[in-house]
């Protein structure tokens, strides 16, 4: 019960603050204009590959096992003598719900990242919704797993930050304080949990970068940049990070309410690549979610990696044989909620 009134608190919170957000009106004409500008100077792949990974049961061996069999798609990528940070999504923690990365599926990436022979693994997360990082390290059994790993966790909410000019950004968040771990980090690996989101559509390993902004300088859940406009802020956070690879937890992913209040799928998936806006746009069309009816992925298609569906290479098992047809959240069900609370969250 305490949980849910946090939740209906912080809606009744977002009607107040959104309803009055006329200044952003005119951003979708000022936003194609900017894309427009940038384009050229972003270019993206031509063709991306993406894995698909199925069937995937939570047991940590034979996840490294599957994983170091489907790197080899990716024989640029290396790791070898390079600090890498491991980015989970560890938004809060409910009971029964699956919000946050598996522990087992993490041990499983860490395990990969030995075997690549990292210099360094760090774990790290600002949590969204509760500023106890401790509470929710203990109950997800995440904080065991770097642990046992013998790997350090970094609470990106609370690390040092340093300021990185967004002048070319969309949210109109310039400079953009970024915390040094992820700056300084050699490579940056995106291991979201696979969901419906009630603003965003998905959330999946670009919107996960919304955990390495720190609480400490934009509030919890990430205020400020929820006022800016999730899409938005998704952009700029790809474009100034650049996540170099994405590790997708579908073994159990999210449908309904989420990223908090939905049910679980037994979607028993991992997906990878080292084209984030691709592994999104496959995650979406294993959850039958129309890729155009995203936001944030239209802007992606054309700055950040492939979304077109002609344009990713699927290797493994194809969509077709994992999809599952999500539920959506309620605000994409009921129009007229969506429009009264999270239109200007989407854009």
């Amino acid at each position: 019960m305490k949980f849910e009134r946090r939740y209906f608190l912080k809606i009744v919170f977002l009607a107040l603050v959104f309803g009055g957000c006329g200044k952003n009106a005119n951003f979708n004409k000022a936003t194609d204009e900017k894309v427009n500008l940038l384009v050229n100077k972003n270019i993206i792949k031509k063709e991306s590959q993406v894995v698909v990974i199925y069937p995937s049961l939570y047991d940590a061996d034979k996840i490294f096992g599957q994983l170091k069999e489907n790197i080899k798609a990716y024989p640029s990528f290396s790791v070898k003598n390079q600090t890498v940070v491991l980015k989970p999504n560890m938004v809060d923690y409910n009971p029964g719900k699956v919000l946050t990365t598996n522990p087992i599926f993490l041990t499983g990436v860490i395990k990969l990242f030995v075997y690549l022979e990292a210099k360094e693994i760090v774990v790290a997360d600002g949590t969204a919704n509760v500023r106890d990082t401790e509470y929710v390290l203990n109950k997800t059994g995440i904080g065991k797993a770097c642990r046992d790993n013998g790997v350090k966790f970094v609470d990106l909410n609370y690390d040092d930050i340093e300021p990185i000019s967004n002048t070319n950004g969309f949210s109109g968040i310039d400079p953009f304080y970024l915390p040094k771990t992820i700056v300084q980090a050699d490579k940056v690996i995106s291991l979201p949990k696979m969901k419906c989101h009630h603003w965003a559509l998905l959330t999946a390993s670009m919107k996960n970068m919304f955990g390495t902004v720190p609480g400490k300088q934009y509030g919890w859940p990430k205020n400020l940049l929820h006022y800016k406009g999730i899409s938005r802020c998704i952009i700029d956070l790809m474009l100034l990070i650049k996540p170099d690879f994405a590790i997708v937890d579908g073994i159990e992913a999210m449908e309904g309410d989420g990223p908090l209040n939905g049910d679980t799928v037994n979607s028993k998936v991992i997906v990878m690549g080292d084209d984030l806006a691709s592994v999104d746009a496959t995650c979406a069309r294993i959850m039958d979610i129309d890729v155009n009816k995203i936001p944030y992925m239209k802007m992606a298609g054309k700055l950040v990696g492939q979304t077109a569906e002609d344009k990713i290479k699927i290797q493994g098992s194809p969509i077709s044989n994992v999809k599952k047809s999500f539920k959506l959240p309620i605000t994409y069900l009921d129009p007229s909620r969506y429009l009264s609370l999270g239109k200007n969250q989407t854009s």
